[in-house]
């Protein structure tokens, strides 16, 4: 773990020479003085914290010792709804059309990653878009998220064509799933790739990333004057005006090639009044601790444009997930749902619960895979450094119960595995391998003991040419007669 701080500590005895000095690491100095040993850690420069436009924290980047740590902005692009979209730096638009964009583009290409964006009619009316899809490339990978909405939504991600269960890694990307949201890391370059059907948001490092990304997410550089911007490098002041020049050629849409028709004239009607009420909830106090990390006002101002020209209760509710998702990726827990007294209900398959704080990555009956896709993180609370996990909801495992697979929905009390590999209630009983074995309700697990073979009685081979036979049956070794 990083060192934070400079004062000096005087711990154990020392044998060696006074004034004699060593290095048992990257980040600290140790001395024997006068028979004590002193510690004193490396000196650091101080760590100014920068404001950041887009309104979010900006967090510790540790230098390649670990010993010292700067604080920088973070570069998070987000889009929800019929699409709203917040650019790295914190520029809020909306932008209507059902083509293919590029969303993050490096503008001096030096880790081959790009975002592209697929919008489709999310309206009966042909004049609202909403996300179809999110296509990551990267390296030699082509990664695509999206979802199956008929017969139940089902969150999708494919690897270079080949569908993939949504907890998958290799040695250069991971992807994890609670079942509504489906995150895509990419450990090289610390970037993180949220998809959710109706909302997303891309998370790239400062550091890596500053001052060289185009597209629909603008310029990663903590400046929203210039997040507006042509393919050709001119700066506009209106986001929705520039958004067009970023589409790009995709073969399921020939209509994208052609420019868009004229927006048809409307006869003035009255309009009817709209009280967006539901929207309120943002700005309350359920969202209250939320406040102090994340703007909620570019959530607000989408969730009333929804509610007052959208039908579909789950465009309308967008805003409020969208925003919650982002809380939950700064640790803030919100469990804001319930507030919308059953407008946004969210419904979760067989016996799995609703959370709205649950872990990125659900616990299994696989050690193997809990410990290889559990994460951790490092998190600044006052002067200490804490273990942490941002919060994702989902639906998840109901309390004193296991997930038994990645790949179901099973939940099981036990973590007990039949011979068929299916799992086992407590007090199943089954034979296998010449055991008798027990889902044992005391230890939770399988408990087998070998097949007691009863004591053979003495036999005695009458026939002309028998011999005794030694031969297994039903797992016991028995005499009989054979020739």
């Amino acid at each position: 773990m990083p060192f934070t701080s400079n004062r000096l500590l005087k711990v154990s005895i020392c044998a060696l020479q006074h004034g004699e000095s060593w290095r048992p690491n990257n980040c600290t100095t140790e001395t024997c003085d006068k028979g004590k040993v002193i510690k004193e850690h490396v000196p650091c420069k101080p760590a100014p914290k920068p404001t950041c436009e887009n309104g979010y924290q900006p967090v510790r980047v540790y230098d390649e010792a670990g010993c010292c740590f700067q604080y920088e902005c973070q570069c998070i692009c987000s889009g929800w709804g019929d699409p709203h979209y917040v650019t790295f730096d914190g520029k809020y638009y909306s932008f209507q059309q059902n083509c293919t964009y590029i969303l993050v583009k490096e503008i001096n290409i030096k880790y081959n990653f790009t975002v592209l964006i697929d919008n489709e009619n999310c309206d009966a009316s042909g004049t609202v878009t909403c996300v179809k899809a999110l296509t990551v490339l990267y390296k030699n990978y082509t990664v695509i998220l999206t979802q199956q909405r008929i017969p139940r939504t089902v969150t999708m991600v494919s690897i270079n064509g080949k569908r993939v269960i949504t907890t998958y890694s290799n040695e250069d990307l991971s992807v994890t799933s609670a079942g509504i949201e489906v995150h895509l890391s990419i450990p090289e370059i610390e970037a993180r790739v949220m998809f959710k059907g109706i909302s997303y948001f891309v998370k790239l490092p400062f550091s890596l990333f500053h001052n060289n990304t185009e597209g629909q997410c603008g310029n990663c550089d903590n400046d929203q004057k210039n997040d507006c911007g042509l393919r050709n490098g001119t700066i506009h002041p209106s986001c929705s005006d520039t958004a067009h020049d970023w589409k790009i050629y995709n073969i399921t849409k020939p209509y994208c090639e052609r420019p868009p028709p004229p927006i048809p004239t409307v006869t003035p009607t009255t309009q009817i009044p709209c009280h967006p009420e539901i929207c309120e909830i943002l700005t309350s106090t359920v969202f209250k601790e939320c406040h102090k990390v994340i703007d909620p006002k570019p959530f607000y101002e989408a969730c009333k444009y929804d509610v007052c020209h959208m039908s579909n209760p789950n465009v309308s509710c967008s805003s409020m997930e969208t925003y919650a998702s982002r809380c939950g990726d700064a640790s803030v827990c919100v469990d804001w749902r319930n507030a919308t007294k059953g407008k946004c209900e969210l419904k979760c398959p067989g016996d799995k619960v609703y959370k709205p704080c649950g872990p990125e990555v659900e616990p299994t009956c696989n050690e193997r895979y809990n410990k290889k896709y559990t994460q951790q993180c490092q998190e600044e609370e006052g002067d200490q450094i804490k273990v942490c996990g941002g919060f994702t909801e989902g639906c998840f495992c109901p309390e004193g119960m296991t997930l038994f697979s990645s790949a179901t929905d099973t939940c099981v009390t036990s973590c007990c595995i039949g011979p068929d590999g299916q799992p086992k209630q407590l007090g199943d009983t089954w034979k296998t391998d010449c055991h008798h074995c027990v889902c044992d309700k005391d230890s939770l697990s399988v408990q087998c003991e070998p097949v007691m073979c009863p004591t053979q009685k003495p036999i005695t081979c009458t026939e002309e040419g028998q011999v005794l036979v030694n031969r297994t049956v039903d797992c016991c070794e028995r005499l009989t007669c054979g020739e």
